[in-house]
């Protein structure tokens, strides 16, 4: 469903920024809808990308949205050349290598995050094994002794 809603959201952007071209406002006014294009392009492309390595997907044969998806690639794929297109025709000069550096370091950002969002986690798991694992201990001395002074007769 996250695939359909990422489509969805694509083609928004992009009719946004088209009419916008279109009706001759800035390029600086359409940044925030080329944004939107640009991240749902890569959240599609991440979800395809999951789908394809999801276990679950390759013992169940899922391949019934591979054309749908590999549609929706192309046509989101033929919109950004638009884009190109349009913001180095109508845009200042340098807009489009601007934004391309802007969205690079973009990218590395959500990167650094996802890394230290797997990493906070790991640790938050990590913490929990260790709390289980006293807990564990302590419950296996207990016994121990309860056994232990059952078998003296202390109990």
């Amino acid at each position: 469903m996250a695939v359909l809603e990422t489509i969805m959201a694509a083609n928004a952007a992009y009719g946004v920024i088209k009419k916008c071209l279109e009706n001759g406002r800035e390029v600086k006014d359409m940044v925030g809808h080329v944004g939107k294009f640009l991240s749902a392009e890569d959240e599609l492309k991440d979800a395809v990308s999951r789908k394809k390595k999801n276990p679950i997907t390759a013992i169940t044969g899922g391949a019934e949205g591979d054309w749908d998806e590999f549609q929706a690639l192309e046509t989101i794929r033929e919109q950004r050349r638009e884009l190109e297109s349009w913001c180095r025709l109508y845009g200042p000069p340098g807009t489009w290598d601007k934004w391309q550096l802007y969205q690079a370091e973009a990218r590395k950002a959500r990167k650094a995050a996802q890394k230290q969002k797997e990493k906070e986690r790991e640790e938050l798991v990590e913490m929990v094994m260790m709390c289980l694992g006293c807990l564990f201990a302590i419950s296996g001395m207990a016994a121990v002794i309860f056994a232990l002074g059952r078998y003296v007769e202390k109990w």
